[in-house]
Parts: structure tokens; C-alpha cells; sequence
């Protein structure tokens, strides 16, 4: 199986809730495209940040490599990467199909288990070295707890390496988990209070396939679980890509463009929660 693996930097910070759309837009500092039969990733910058014809250039690429045959898997890369890239690139109609047919990792264990998962709790699990967390800088000094949150400051302030190096083990270890999980049809990690945790993952499921899974038990959790509308939101509705004469019920124009797999009882309830505001 060829594999690719796809994570974006953003130039601007946003709130601590998670909510990126009140500070949108965001822009696009770097961009890094793992390929499984290749050592190190493609990396796509830009300074300040990259303009919206590189933007759209590197859209048209990571859709040529999916052409080329090859998986292409994100981590969290449905609700925030390609979201963020369909703003900046003016391209949601072509974003969105990619989200859609690629397989989102997390969508998959959130989907599956009706809660978030971290990338390093995930590659922690399998044996994997992680995520960077100590990057050097310009001036020789090293910086031991590096984040996402601190690659936009990093960027401005010219620290490009730091961040590319950062970037690359978003990529790369990403690649060996789909392996590691092909194989192994299994995910595995510990909980913050030390229990070991396991989700059978059959397949590198799609996101579109996703949406066919049944909604998990989700009564011992003390917080409201993730909606899985909040993934799809920002994609454009069918009302885009069929034409208004076409024999479609209105219900089914205000979703997101993706196939239905299913027309059992879960989508009937997708279906309202889609449209519940």
C-alpha cells in the first residue's frame, strides 16, 4: 500500500476552545506531504505565509498523489487541516472531496469510541516515536517544549527550521501508524489515568465510510462527546454540486456533499442533528 500523509502550520493563533472559525482566517505558514516510498516529506512555505496561488498549487498536488494511488491519511486533517486549506486556497468544493474519501485517524477513533484522541498518545501505543518536542533555534538555543500553538510566533519571528523540523515528525511517524494499524487492524493507547485502551480498526477506513459506523455508547462520559457534524460543517451543501431541478429532497440538499452508505436509523438521526442548530 502507498502511502501519503498530509499536515499544514497556520500564521495566526486561535483561542484556547478550539473554536479556529472566530479567528479565521487563518493562513498557511508551511506545509508538509509524506510520501510512504520516500525518506523525507515535501514541504510547501511561504513568508509571511503562503499566497493563495501556492495554496491552490499544493491542493492540486495532494489531489494528484491521491491519483497516483496513493492512501492519503491526516490526524484530524477533516475538521482543521482541510478546512483551513478549502478557505485559504478558495478551493471547498475540491477540499472537501478530499477530506471525504481520505482516511482521518482520529475520525475514525472518535467515530468508533465518541471521543477525541491525540496523535502521540496514538504512536505511543504502537511502539512509535512520537511527536517533536525539542527544536533548536537560530541562535543555537533549544527549545525543549515545542507545540502547534508556538509554530505561528516561531514562523514570524524566522525560525523556519524549528518549525519544519517540528512539521516532519507530524508526517513521517504518521505513515509507519497507518502500517502499524494495517496491520495490526487495531488501535491502542494508554489513558491519562493509566488505563490501557484498544479500538478494532477493521480497515484504513475513509471519512465517507465513517459516517456509516453506528453512534457509540457514550453514557460514561462526564462531557458532552464530540458532534460529528462539527467535522463536515464548513463543507459546501449538495445545493453547490446538484442542480436546484434535480429530484432531491430538500433535507438532503442542506447536507454536506458526501455519498450515503447506509439509510438505516443512524442517518435518519444524522440527518436532524445536521440540521439542529
Amino acid at each position: 500500500m502507498k502511502l501519503a500523509t498530509f499536515d499544514l502550520e497556520i500564521a495566526k493563533g486561535f483561542p484556547d476552545n478550539g473554536n479556529w472559525h472566530e479567528s479565521a482566517p487563518l493562513g498557511i505558514t508551511c506545509a508538509a506531504l509524506g510520501l510512504s516510498d520516500r525518506d523525507e516529506p515535501k514541504f510547501f512555505q511561504g513568508v509571511p505565509s503562503m499566497t493563495r496561488a501556492a495554496c491552490r498549487e499544493m491542493a492540486h498536488e495532494i489531489q494528484q498523489v491521491v491519483r497516483d494511488g496513493y492512501t492519503l491519511v491526516t490526524w484530524n486533517g477533516t475538521a482543521f487541516d482541510f478546512a483551513v486549506l478549502a478557505q485559504e486556497a478558495e478551493m471547498p468544493r475540491e477540499c472537501a472531496e478530499l477530506a471525504l474519501a481520505h482516511v482521518d485517524l482520529m475520525v475514525i477513533v472518535t467515530f468508533k469510541r465518541g471521543h477525541y484522541l491525540g496523535l502521540q498518545k496514538a504512536l505511543d501505543g504502537a511502539g512509535i516515536p512520537g511527536k517533536l518536542h525539542q527544536v533548536t533555534l537560530n541562535d543555537g538555543t533549544r527549545l525543549a517544549d515545542m507545540t502547534g500553538k508556538l509554530a505561528p510566533e516561531l514562523w514570524a519571528r524566522g525560525e523556519y527550521d524549528a518549525v519544519l523540523n517540528y512539521l516532519r515528525e507530524d508526517v513521517m511517524p504518521l505513515i509507519e501508524l497507518s502500517k502499524w494499524i494495517a496491520r495490526k487492524k487495531v488501535m491502542r493507547w494508554t489513558s491519562n489515568k493509566g488505563y490501557p485502551n484498544t479500538v478494532p480498526i477493521e480497515k484504513l477506513y475513509t471519512v465517507r465510510e465513517c459516517f456509516g459506523f453506528p453512534l457509540p455508547d457514550t453514557g460514561w462520559m462526564k462531557t458532552d462527546p464530540p458532534q460529528r457534524k462539527r467535522f463536515i460543517e464548513w463543507m459546501p451543501p449538495l445545493d453547490d454540486v446538484i442542480p436546484p431541478s434535480a429530484s432531491l429532497e430538500r433535507e438532503m440538499r442542506d447536507l454536506p456533499m458526501f455519498a450515503y452508505t447506509t439509510e438505516g436509523p443512524y442517518w435518519q438521526e444524522f440527518r436532524y442533528l445536521l440540521k439542529a442548530k
